[in-house]
């Protein structure tokens, strides 16, 4: 009986820890503290899935600030297993929004190519990060 507890348990760690080993340093947890609704939704979901969106485009103008992901517009940079936020995606709606979707396309077993497809529809009007996508990740069967 322990041991399929315990199976159980870490089962269900691992696939609530996804991707991430890393923690978040503590001006981030400060400022993810201050966050609502789905802008902290966006963060949370990016600290724990910034591999996954590593292989989406963001469509918000961010390249022309280096921005290579949309996992650039929620994580500043990763060192030594600490996730430093950035706060641009706090008023900026399409960074929210590629995430979110990302998340629920996900859940709802969209491939990352689906919704990949669908992320460069929704703003073919729109600048772009020009992200490749990558080969899988976490969440990708």
């Amino acid at each position: 009986m322990f041991n399929k507890f315990l199976f159980i348990f870490i089962s269900i760690f691992i696939l609530n820890t996804q991707c991430i080993s890393s923690t978040l340093s503590e001006n981030s947890i400060i400022f993810l503290k201050t966050l609502k609704g789905d802008t902290k939704e966006a963060y949370e979901y990016a600290v724990k899935n910034y591999k996954l969106l590593e292989n989406f485009s963001c469509y918000c103008g961010c390249e022309k600030i280096k921005h290579t992901s949309n996992k650039s517009c929620f994580i500043k940079k990763i060192d030594n297993d600490t996730i430093y936020l950035t706060n641009h995606s706090v008023s900026c709606p399409i960074c929210i929004d590629v995430a979110l979707t990302v998340k629920y396309l996900i859940k709802d077993k969209f491939t990352m190519q689906e919704i990949r497809s669908l992320l460069d529809e929704a703003y073919k009007d729109y600048p772009s990060t020009n992200t490749k996508l990558g080969n899988k990740c976490c969440n990708e069967n």
